[in-house]
């Protein structure tokens, strides 16, 4: 086919999709550590879509306004190279999403030393997903949902 790759934090459309980047870092210490890390916002089907990348600090509240509604949000979870734990709820305090979908967290295939699912999951209400969701606009939940999503292979 013929791909688009979005590198940068300009907004822009692709195949009806909006895409705008938040410019952030990787780390706590303005990128030093480990680099810079850009959020995108998606409008898909009329869904905010967004996806933290590999966010490792809170967001202050000009990051927020940036960042914009969310409906779904892609949480790193696993702390290490990311955020830790009580900084991942700062951030979707703060973001207020509709649905949350964690990523980046320790599984037996993954060797890094980061934590596990069950270290974020531990007394929230979760739905687990076998490979994928289909959500649209109609089907937001009207409080925040997670949705654990369990590769099929």
């Amino acid at each position: 086919g013929n791909p688009s790759f979005v590198r940068d934090s300009r907004a822009r459309t692709i195949q009806d999709i909006m895409v705008a980047g938040v410019d952030v870092y990787h780390d706590t210490n303005a990128g030093n550590e480990r680099g810079s890390n850009i959020i995108y916002n998606m409008m898909i089907d009329g869904i905010n879509v967004v996806h933290l990348g590999d966010l490792g600090h809170e967001l202050n509240p000009d990051d927020v306004k940036k960042v914009g509604n969310v409906d779904v949000l892609f949480v790193p979870i696993g702390g290490y190279f990311t955020m830790d734990a009580s900084t991942v709820d700062k951030v979707i305090s703060a973001l207020k999403p509709k649905v949350i979908i964690p990523m980046h967290f320790k599984t037996e295939k993954c060797g890094f030393p980061i934590a596990p699912l069950d270290d974020f999951i531990q007394g929230k209400k979760v739905e687990q997903k076998n490979g994928e969701v289909e959500i649209t606009k109609d089907s937001l939940p009207k409080t925040t949902a997670i949705y654990v999503l369990h590769p099929t292979k």
